[in-house]
């Protein structure tokens, strides 16, 4: 099996920020249950939600359902959909029983997430629209009686997703700006490579899909051999060979040097 770049397989480094964020989640969750039970469901903004006289059931029970599904994920860390799914559940509970700014937020987040998880490296656009599309529509439903509300809670939504995108570009740009120009030690390649930025493309280069494969794991996993051998149905010292090959191909010593060579390019 080839490298398929829309498949993705965790490794345990990269599940540790979702472990974190559901831990986080499961507080989160326990601080409402509690909530819930002490202080109860039956006043404001409850009573004046869209829920409402539902509320009584459907709060409690959304964050109890939440509570017990964050402690079960702990158990099924590589089903990061299912984190996404909690999150989408509890923004609808929060936006519908009159807490739009915490669901608002919370919904801002689970995009975020979504997309630094590479779930929106296609598409992006209209995953975006769609996105969006979903958060208005919850706010309008929620607000239906008061224009002035859903247009207050849009314009926060598009405050605060701005900002992520204004931080996004920031640091875009200086991590761009510290990987532009590193030298890698000992640069000796056996082929003209094109100027830092510019695309690289492997086909053209005259590598086997095995070798493209090798490459595409190097940048975007921390798998070692054995496990580059397992994905792909080969032996292990095969690997090696094809590494070794592209050590020299690009005049490199080492994988961590060819990974700094390649990430200053655009892989085509």
């Amino acid at each position: 099996m080839l490298y398929n770049k829309n498949v993705r397989t965790y490794t345990k480094k990269e599940l540790k920020p979702y472990k974190i964020l559901d831990i986080l989640g499961m507080i989160f969750a326990a601080i409402g249950t509690f909530n819930n039970f002490y202080q109860g469901v039956d006043h404001p903004p409850f009573t004046e939600s869209f829920f409402y006289p539902y509320t009584n059931i459907l709060v409690p029970a959304v964050n109890i359902f939440t509570l017990v599904a964050t402690i079960v994920y702990l158990f099924i860390p590589n089903q990061v959909w299912f984190l996404f799914f909690l999150y989408l559940l509890e923004t609808v509970n929060l936006i519908f029983t009159g807490f739009p700014v915490v669901g608002i937020t919370l919904y801002i987040n689970f995009f975020a997430f979504f997309c630094a998880g590479g779930y929106a490296k296609s598409h992006f656009k209209i995953k975006f629209a769609v996105a969006a599309l979903i958060l208005i529509s919850m706010i309008s439903l929620e607000y239906r009686h008061s224009l002035t509300d859903i247009i207050y809670y849009v314009a926060f939504s598009s405050f605060e997703m701005g900002c992520y995108f204004l931080l996004y570009f920031m640091l875009q740009e200086r991590l761009s700006f510290l990987f532009k120009d590193v030298d890698v030690p000992g640069l000796a390649p056996e082929i003209t490579l094109p100027p830092k930025g510019s695309v690289l493309n492997l086909k053209e280069m005259g590598l086997s899909e095995r070798q493209i494969s090798c490459i595409h794991y190097t940048l975007s996993t921390n798998f070692n051999f054995k496990k580059i051998a397992e994905e792909l149905i080969t032996s292990e010292s095969t690997i090696k060979k094809e590494m070794q090959y592209l050590y020299k191909l690009f005049g490199v010593k080492n994988r961590e040097l060819l990974r700094l060579l390649l990430i200053q390019y655009t892989i085509g």
